[in-house]
């Protein structure tokens, strides 16, 4: 069969309008996964993302179903229909975080500076959008594909999985080979094992005078760094002493305004970051109260956010020197301190694996719930590939246990490994190098979890180039058109390959 030029069918030029207008109606539905509505299983915004999705690509001509609004497809029918290539992506998308965070409305896409900016325009909708009009573009070439070339559209690859769970066992589908346009290129052969855990401690009534930590909360979801935290402090005493109270407040304010995080922070990474900590106060109730505000960055590369969780336990425990906290407050800050804290790697909390192929262990604290009754911390790691879950399991009960605390874990994904003499890992990488002129880019290991563990015979691939920020989950998601414009053309040459 006859190579096709894809530079001959003008993809950056002949879509560039409908691409753009296509994507800003996919940014503008905010399409975090919510409460079930009815027949919508993550909720109506979702449901209205996967709606548009198919409703464009009827329109243009393709086969779409619907299966029962946990997901989707798109079908470019080849003349053996049993064999998919498939591309796999997903609608939803993390929540904003603090708004105050973002320089624009997240739902409302805005090109400048040579980028696109919304959430979604990297993590997954413009991706997913550039496969899209790669195949539109293969099927307005007049290419006859030998293999069916499937767009599966994913719900809720943010949450539970549900949704693909839910697609694939109903539709059965026989991948033989893809992609998901949800990582970085040049191609990704391996991805670390994923899981997530609930580190929880219950709580002793307060008994004596002293200022307590009353409730605590932060993060929104486990897989983002929480750029956000706010707790109560309770004033404990037992002649309700308003000039203690206020001598108290005082304190905390002027440590508040000197506050430097620990060095593990990494605080001059961050320019511009200033007012970590706010302090406000209710003297009626007798409480103080704490806002610590970070910068969100993606679970797996927890190192590129700063921590609000970690950031206001910092505070905490420079505070201690001050004797104004009770025990059991200070025990719990202690041990936060001393085993998650800073500590990405997990080697405080006795998980700090590493292998060849795929580096360190990662470790995020997405959430924190604490209240009289508990304190509970949701974390997120990404294990090495070589590494046996259990060991993971294990080391975490070592660590936390004489503490206390208990360990339950909420989920977990295995690590995907394929060499890189792989022939779908050589057909994408060929698909990369002949349109960036990067020979000497090669295969490469994540922490994210995509897709293609859920979809068997597909890797991530692309669009994030080498040497690119990677701002997926952070404030001001923006990626650069011209790489996005460039995954088209790279996505098409593989789609071809793949499937002639």
């Amino acid at each position: 069969m006859e190579k096709i030029n894809v530079d001959s069918m003008e993809f950056t030029k002949k879509y560039h309008n409908e691409f753009k207008e296509v994507l800003s109606k996919l940014i503008a539905i905010p399409s975090v996964v919510s409460e079930a509505e009815g027949n919508m299983p993550f909720g109506a915004e979702v449901n209205r993302a996967l709606e548009l999705m198919l409703e464009v690509a009827e329109k243009d001509g393709f086969i779409v179903k619907n299966v029962d609004n946990y997901g989707g497809h798109i079908d470019f029918p080849g003349k053996t229909k049993e064999e998919i290539v498939a591309v796999v992506g997903h609608l939803d998308v993390v929540p904003c975080g603090d708004l105050e965070n973002w320089d624009t409305n997240p739902f409302k896409m805005i090109e400048k500076d040579g980028k696109f900016y919304g959430r979604g325009v990297l993590d997954d909708k413009g991706p997913l959008l550039a496969a899209y009009y790669a195949v539109k573009a293969l099927k307005d070439s007049g290419f006859k594909p030998n293999k069916t070339i499937r767009i599966i559209l994913g719900c809720d690859e943010e949450t539970e999985w549900d949704g693909m769970t839910y697609y694939m066992e109903k539709e059965k589908p026989n991948v033989v080979s893809g992609f998901s346009p949800d990582a970085d290129f040049p191609a990704i052969h391996a991805e670390k094992g994923c899981a997530q855990f609930l580190i929880e401690k219950k709580l002793s009534p307060h008994k004596s005078d002293g200022i307590c930590i009353k409730s605590m909360n932060g993060g929104t979801v486990a897989n983002a760094v929480a750029d956000k935290a706010v707790a109560e402090l309770k004033c404990f005493n037992s002649q309700d002493d308003a000039t203690m109270f206020e001598d108290v407040y005082n304190k905390i304010l002027a440590s508040a305004s000197s506050f430097v995080p620990s060095e593990g922070a990494n605080i001059e990474r961050f320019d511009g970051v200033e007012d970590l900590i706010e302090v406000g106060k209710c003297e009626e109730k007798n409480t103080i109260l704490l806002t610590a505000r970070g910068v969100s960055a993606h679970g797996s590369r927890p190192s590129l956010g700063l921590n609000a969780i970690s950031l206001l336990m910092d505070f905490f425990g420079q505070l201690e020197n001050e004797d104004l906290l009770c025990s059991q407050s200070c025990d719990i800050i202690d041990f936060y301190n001393d085993t998650l804290g800073y500590f990405f790697d997990g080697s405080k909390l006795g998980v700090g694996f590493s292998d060849e192929p795929s580096g360190k262990l990662s470790l995020n604290i997405g959430l924190i719930d604490w209240n009289e009754g508990k304190v509970s911390y949701t974390i997120d790691i990404r294990y090495p590939v070589t590494v046996d879950f259990q060991d993971v399991c294990d080391g975490l009960l070592e660590s936390v246990v004489p503490d206390e605390y208990r360990v339950q874990n909420l989920n977990h994904m295995k690590p995907l490994f394929k060499p890189v003499t792989d022939p779908l890992i050589e057909t994408l990488m060929s698909a990369y190098k002949e349109f960036t002129g990067d020979l000497v880019g090669k295969p490469i290991v994540i922490g994210g979890g995509t897709y293609a563990r859920a979809v068997p015979n597909t890797v991530a691939f692309g669009p994030v180039m080498p040497g690119r920020e990677d701002i997926c989950h952070q404030p001001n998601e923006y990626i650069h058109t011209e790489d996005l414009y460039m995954s088209i053309k790279i996505f098409a040459r593989a789609l071809y390959e793949l499937s002639k």
